[in-house]
């Protein structure tokens, strides 16, 4: 058996192992069940994947993304790395061929996702595989105290139990230590080798400023930094226009977020990480699976709602270890729309049967039975028939998706997904006897490659009927000729979400929901919140990386040095400092009224960061008093 250090240097070209990965790999090869917390750009992948190679069988990956699972998968073919994925993308004739592949030996790694565990399709032929171990990817989705809890990823559990003697390795970025104790007891790991890796990121500069002028901010930020980086932004509209205002201002910038085909997201990424663009606007549909080493600069113009996605999005910059930018906006309004997220994501018992009323009313649905089959899901065509919030409406569909009363899938896909399922000299012979198709058997041979034998990769249907000169409808009948006689399977793009509805119309009770659950849930996202505010709301007061830290259970280290409150002490203002400061900035004023930007931006006394902290002062003294807009005047005596 090779050593795990000649597997890292064959399939990924490293050296050595980063800190802590070694250790890790090595108490998975001894067969214990091991936890392992390593921050964003810790490098998880690795500690379950080099294993998975040193181990004779099969390692199954759970997994709670599908763009996450295609990554990774992804990754691993082009490193020539036998692996596969299930998820609800798949058609059952596609699921059970990978599942016969899996019980042949032919896959290294099969990720799954969560709600594929207990069907019967894979339970018939999970004791037929050669199971060597069971990596729990994102584990803290198993936990209710977790940011991103999953009730699907309560199923793990039942794995375990069929393959009492495969060891787990569950790996998560983000956990405080409730959420780590809920992991090690909700996948009853058996005295498990627990890693932690200090979440100080040493080479992070955590900075908070006031909301004045944010867009140019941003700018001049993204000007005097070098290297790539990423604004994320709540809403799609937001993203868009911070990408046009960097763009019209000369920086090569990109707009990246959820309503996007999958071909245009990924079309922009790989233009970001080719650094054809340099910034990525983005919603936090960006990031997962980005292991982009020199992001040099991480801005927040707005805030996620909890400290974990704000320490994994933050923590995308610097991944090699030098000096970046962590830079996040104090916006009161944008804190008002955090607290009206957290309570837009949980109904009330009465606003959840309504919604579930109204979709029984825009789909007619019987109160003898469901509908038959899968619907189109347009979210504003009901939010505006039906008179209802759509954010609101939408939340509500989760929840009912999670307790099974409705099945949605929401992720459009603009790819198709096609495989050979006949040997080579049998595609040759079908050229041979179907001359007027072979042009599209070569066309399908050359652009997915050999590969195409073996698993089932994607195309755009579109791009294929540019390249050949004809119709995007002809290819599609000839394609459905190929899957008739079964020389391929395939499946065409999905380019609307679908929602089936699985039970009829009727009175919802709590119990199924498990409405107490969900209460909990709430409050727990309601405390997450808290701690956001907090560490935004708390200026001069404690080292911002020691209140990260702390938050994940980590007491006693250093202040960092580099975020804005250590910047401020490293040049302490005392008494005499603070009147110099306050008699520039009156000096400064006279008697008009001034904007706030440029009292930052042109006192010279002082650094920024004092310059900033004395105006809050000044105000909260009541020396100066807010006027119009953003501008600031003496108090009159």
């Amino acid at each position: 058996m090779e050593s795990p250090l000649e597997i890292l240097q064959q399939y990924w070209g490293y050296a050595e192992f980063r800190p802590m990965q070694a250790d890790i790999v090595q108490a998975v090869l001894d067969g214990r069940d091991t936890l392992a917390l390593l921050p964003t750009g810790g490098g998880k992948s690795i500690c379950f994947q080099v294993p998975g190679l040193a181990l004779p069988g099969l390692t199954i990956v759970v997994s709670p993304l599908i763009a996450l699972m295609r990554d990774q998968v992804e990754q691993l073919q082009r490193r020539d790395i036998a692996a596969t994925y299930i998820n609800s993308s798949l058609n059952s004739v596609e699921i059970d061929r990978k599942l016969q592949k899996a019980m042949d030996g032919d896959y290294k790694f099969l990720y799954l996702a969560p709600e594929r565990l207990q069907t019967d399709i894979f339970l018939a032929r999970l004791p037929k595989m050669n199971v060597s171990l069971i990596a729990v990817d994102e584990a803290h989705c198993i936990s209710q105290w977790g940011y991103d809890f999953r009730p699907s990823y309560l199923e793990i559990n039942a794995l375990r139990e069929l393959l009492p003697s495969v060891p787990v390795i569950a790996l998560t970025a983000t956990a405080p230590p409730t959420v780590r104790d809920d992991i090690a007891l909700k996948l009853a790991l058996r005295d498990p080798a627990i890693f932690t890796q200090s979440f100080r990121r040493a080479n992070l500069n955590y900075i908070v400023e006031p909301s004045e002028r944010v867009a140019e901010r941003i700018l001049e930020t993204v000007l005097r930094t070098p290297g790539t980086g990423i604004v994320y932004a709540r809403t799609r509209k937001r993203v868009k226009a911070i990408a046009e205002y960097l763009q019209k201002n000369g920086v090569a910038a990109a707009a990246y977020h959820g309503g996007m085909k999958n071909t245009e997201r990924n079309a922009v990424q790989e233009d970001w990480i080719q650094d054809r663009v340099r910034v990525m606007a983005a919603t936090n549909a960006f990031g997962m699976g980005i292991d982009k080493p020199d992001v040099r600069f991480v801005i927040h113009y707005n805030l996620p709602a909890d400290p974990e996605s704000y320490y994994q999005e933050a923590g995308r910059g610097g991944r090699d270890g030098k000096e970046s930018l962590a830079l996040a906006f104090a916006n009161p309004q944008d804190q008002l729309e955090l607290k009206e997220f957290v309570e837009e994501k949980y109904p009330t018992w009465d606003a959840l049967n309504h919604y579930f009323e109204v979709l029984c009313n825009h789909y007619d649905v019987k109160v003898d039975a469901p509908p038959a089959s899968s619907v189109p899901l347009d979210l504003a065509a009901i939010a505006g028939k039906q008179h209802v919030n759509p954010i609101r409406f939408y939340n509500a569909l989760q929840i009912l998706d999670q307790a099974g009363i409705v099945q949605l899938h929401e992720q459009p896909d603009d790819y198709g997904y096609l495989q050979v399922l006949v040997r080579p000299d049998e595609v040759l012979l079908y050229k041979q006897r179907y001359a007027d198709r072979a042009f599209l058997i070569d066309h399908i041979l050359r652009t997915l490659g050999g590969g195409v034998f073996q698993e089932s990769l994607r195309f755009v249907p579109i791009v294929w009927a540019r390249q050949l000169g004809i119709e995007q409808e002809k290819i599609v009948a000839m394609l459905d000729q190929f899957a008739a006689r079964n020389i391929i399977t395939y499946h065409t793009p999905t380019t609307k979400p679908t929602l089936r509805i699985l039970t009829h119309r009727r009175r919802l009770i709590k119990e199924e929901v498990e409405w107490d659950r969900l209460q909990f849930l709430k409050q727990r996202s309601q405390e997450r919140l808290a701690a956001v505010l907090q560490y935004i709301e708390y200026p001069g007061k404690m080292c911002r990386s020691r209140m990260l830290e702390a938050y994940f259970g980590e007491t006693g280290g250093a202040e960092c040095g580099k975020c804005d409150y250590c910047r401020s002490k490293a040049t302490p203002h005392g008494a005499t400092q603070i009147r110099n400061l306050s008699t520039a900035i009156l000096a400064y004023m006279g008697d008009l009224e001034v904007e706030t930007r440029q009292l930052i931006e042109h006192v010279t006394e002082g650094t920024r960061e004092q310059r900033i902290e004395m105006v809050r002062e000044m105000l909260d003294k009541g020396i100066l008093r807010r006027t119009v807009g953003l501008k600031v005047a003496r108090t009159k005596a």
